[in-house]
């Protein structure tokens, strides 16, 4: 029923997704009554500077939510208008939606959910160079997207190196293209570098708050609670890579090219994995190539009892754990 609606009804979609959202947005204010940002997100550089402290409780939750719904909408964006899927699958939203809500409910506003939208954006020009004879802009918007992205969100340096993958999946070899992409990723750190130097503040702190990030290695930390969501969301992912193997990757070339990015993306996210010592953020720094993936894999499952019955198991391990950052279980 559920994946039905989501994918052969575009209204009904936009209508269950709002609701949908905005449900879980206001059972958040209503369990969440405070908002004291992390003083650890200082590392998160642009993050720290809008969300700090300058906006109340509401507002912050009022940009919460909007963050949310925009980052969904760019997702399925991508997935439609880059033909990793057919165009009345909403299902990446939906999936895009309970991933940024399992780990929203004790901060109002993840600093990566914000650096998402610059991700996303990287992503977009990044493949709709595809096939274009003079893609120097594109490239150049995709570096200076991603390079604000680690602004937003210092882990996301990670994930810099999907950039240069994509350019060697899309495209023939072309050296200007790689030095274009890499003057707009250096383009937002030159730019905080002078701010510092005009401000007599050290122009190195951005290096210094990498280098400490990066120190910062370890093991992740599950909860009993979180369990069940990751199996069920490791299963899911399971059964869309044998179905990608067995049925192959799409049928048009740019379609198997694009799920080949969003593969290596994946793989690079699960890094951020062993940076983040919050328990309920496992997922979440995968939660864009997931939403994608997953979006696909259950819209393309021929029975829809099975789809439905998917997508109930995972909304049962999601209901769990949004539960316990409520604080209710």
């Amino acid at each position: 029923m559920i994946v039905g609606a989501l994918k052969n009804n575009t209204q009904l979609s936009v209508i269950v997704l709002l609701i949908i959202c905005l449900g879980l947005w206001v059972n958040t204010i209503i369990c969440s009554t405070t908002y004291l940002p992390d003083s650890s997100y200082n590392e998160h550089i642009l993050y720290y500077f809008f969300f700090s402290s300058q906006l109340s409780f509401l507002a912050t939750q009022i940009i919460a939510c909007l963050v949310v719904l925009a980052g969904a909408f760019f997702v399925n964006f991508i997935a439609v208008q880059q033909e990793i899927t057919f165009k009345t699958n909403f299902l990446p939203s939906f999936f895009y939606i309970l991933f940024s809500f399992s780990a929203t409910a004790k901060n109002s506003l993840e600093p990566l959910l914000v650096a998402n939208l610059f991700v996303l954006a990287a992503l977009y020009f990044l493949i709709n160079s595809y096939r274009r004879e003079e893609a120097l802009p594109e490239f150049f918007n995709a570096g200076l997207c991603m390079g604000i992205a680690s602004f937003f969100y210092i882990d996301y340096l990670v994930i810099i190196p999907i950039l240069f993958i994509a350019l060697l999946i899309l495209r023939a070899f072309n050296w200007r293209e790689w030095v274009v992409v890499l003057i707009g990723l250096l383009v937002p750190l030159f730019i905080y570098m002078c701010l510092c130097y005009l401000g007599n503040r050290d122009v190195f702190t951005f290096y210094n708050m990498m280098n400490e990030a990066i120190h910062q290695l370890q093991l992740p930390v599950i909860s009993e609670f979180y369990i069940s969501f990751l199996i069920i969301t490791g299963l899911l992912l399971v059964f869309a890579l044998f179905y990608y193997l067995g049925k192959g990757f799409g049928g048009k070339i740019k379609t198997q090219k694009t799920k080949y990015i969003i593969l290596w993306l994946l793989g690079l996210c699960m890094l951020m994995a062993f940076f983040e010592p919050l328990q309920d953020m496992i997922l979440l720094s995968c939660i864009i190539p997931l939403s994608i993936i997953l979006g696909d894999y259950i819209a393309e499952v021929k029975q829809l009892k099975i789809a439905n019955t998917l997508l109930v198991l995972f909304i049962g391990a999601f209901v769990v754990v949004y539960f316990y950052s409520l604080g209710i279980i």
